[in-house]
């Protein structure tokens, strides 16, 4: 088992396990520990083969579900919920799914809906797409990082998540990258029976979208796919909102 980088905030409350997405790390939470930290146990990592974590051979949504998991367990957490983006709300899912009676509820952040990643894709595409990303790793991911945020968002905000997300293996990100876009939301979302949410980007929105059942979905507007870091405040007042709405904590 590798040594997880994860850390808790706060000393009051539920646990909070934030989840981050694809290629990105703990510190894509940096906005929102202190708020969150006021009411809950905040716990922040980062998943194998990201951050500071260490790595094995294998990088899939189940895996990564098992370090959550694995990190409840260490803390001993009876009860928790989870916050997930992006790639870290299937993570969240699965997760849950194993947790059963221990996870309350489901958070999601520009997630769950988008059927270009979160519905099984064909074999021939999910090719494609990674071998787009295998071949020209930095500059593609810089590109889709500018494509899928907001225009008005702050360039040193940009620049720092093309930063962190470009410094990713490519192994794990292209092995990662794989894992999700063969994951199936249709198939693992009956199975969840806990209450869910999700904060969506309203700009983004616009392609094919899936019907979930009883999600409660929520849309940001001014902002793209990381609204934890383009809008924190406006984020981190909905995200309490939602909590507290869902009796997390």
């Amino acid at each position: 088992m590798p040594v997880f980088n994860f850390k808790v905030h706060g000393e009051k409350g539920e646990f909070l396990f934030l989840v981050h997405g694809w290629c990105c790390d703990h510190t894509f939470w940096r906005f929102q520990t202190a708020r969150l930290a006021s009411r809950f146990r905040v716990v922040t990592l980062d998943l194998e083969g990201h951050g500071l974590s260490a790595g094995t051979s294998e990088f899939s949504i189940d895996r990564f579900a098992e370090n959550i998991v694995a990190v409840a367990d260490a803390l001993d957490v009876s009860k928790l919920a989870l916050m997930g983006h992006s790639m870290g709300g299937p993570v969240a899912i699965e997760a849950g799914l194993r947790l059963a009676e221990r996870c309350k509820f489901i958070l999601g952040v520009d997630t769950f809906t988008d059927a270009a990643f979160y519905q099984r894709r064909p074999a021939d595409e999910v090719a494609l797409r990674v071998e787009k990303f295998a071949a020209n790793f930095e500059a593609t991911m810089a590109k889709m990082v500018r494509n899928i945020t907001a225009p008005q968002t702050e360039p040193t905000v940009i620049a720092d998540i093309i930063r962190v997300m470009t410094r990713c293996d490519r192994n794990v990100a292209l092995t990662a990258l794989r894992s999700l876009l063969e994951w199936d939301m249709e198939a693992r979302w009956p199975l969840l029976d806990i209450p869910a949410a999700t904060i969506n980007s309203a700009m983004l929105r616009g392609g094919a979208e899936l019907d979930l059942a009883n999600l409660d979905l929520r849309f940001m507007h001014d902002v793209g796919h990381f609204p934890m870091l383009e809008s924190p405040d406006a984020f981190n007042s909905i995200a309490m909102t939602i909590l507290e709405e869902h009796g997390a904590g």
